[in-house]
């Protein structure tokens, strides 16, 4: 089986079967939050953020949601989120990793990721298979690829930080989502354009290909199932 018809038989797979009970949360976020404020990060407030965490904890993220966490969360977006910002109109397909573009998003990942601490004030360190979360809904949906534990581990040896997600991981999804395209473009004789709509119809109509990388690797590593 070729790797794009791999992909679309595990997306109608995810759409079936687990996936189906993230797929309500899932478009009611992206429907819900209030773009303005991500556009414009000195705007963001608490509500947004405790939205944002109720998303993420609905998909099995653990982030805390003391008012600590929240105000701390709050301001590291708000440092981090125009650095992304710079990437708001850029694809997985299309985005250069370059090692500024590399260093910026791990930067971000990184300090997100030391923001939640518990109500004694302690430092809480937790894999950040949240933030992944966090950069695709809140960010960019088409560009920044959800991982967890699993998916990490299927795609080889891999640490928990925003280098690895931003030089290893990306990138790897990226040639993963090429790939899948240009097999498209080959075997179905369709434009690049063509071929990547046709993923979405194949898929779930709307999501984008970072999305259905997403599903793909939930399916096959997460929660491995066979085909």
């Amino acid at each position: 089986m070729m790797l794009y018809e791999e992909i679309r038989q595990r997306c109608r797979m995810y759409h079936d079967g687990d996936g189906y009970s993230y797929d309500e949360s899932y478009a009611s976020y992206l429907k819900d939050k209030d773009q303005n404020k991500w556009n414009n990060p000195a705007t963001l407030d608490c509500d947004e953020v405790k939205r944002l965490v109720r998303f993420v904890n609905k998909w099995k993220s653990r982030v805390p949601k003391n008012d600590e966490t929240i105000r701390r969360l709050l301001n590291n977006l708000k440092n981090e989120v125009p650095r992304l910002n710079t990437l708001h109109n850029t694809t997985l397909l299309d985005v250069k990793f370059d090692e500024a573009t590399m260093q910026g998003i791990a930067k971000c990942f990184d300090t997100i990721t030391g923001s939640p601490v518990r109500n004694d004030g302690v430092t809480v360190i937790r894999r950040p298979v949240g933030i992944s979360k966090m950069l695709h809904v809140a960010i960019n949906p088409k560009l920044f690829v959800m991982w967890d534990g699993a998916i990490q581990a299927g795609h080889g040896p891999m640490i928990d930080t925003g280098s690895a997600y931003a030089s290893i991981f990306l990138p790897k999804m990226q040639r993963i989502a090429k790939c899948a395209v240009k097999q498209v473009e080959e075997q179905e004789n369709l434009s690049r354009a063509e071929a990547i709509q046709s993923f979405t119809e194949h898929c779930k109509k709307g999501n984008s290909l970072a999305k259905i990388i997403d599903e793909y690797n939930y399916t096959k590593y997460t929660a491995k199932w066979g085909l």
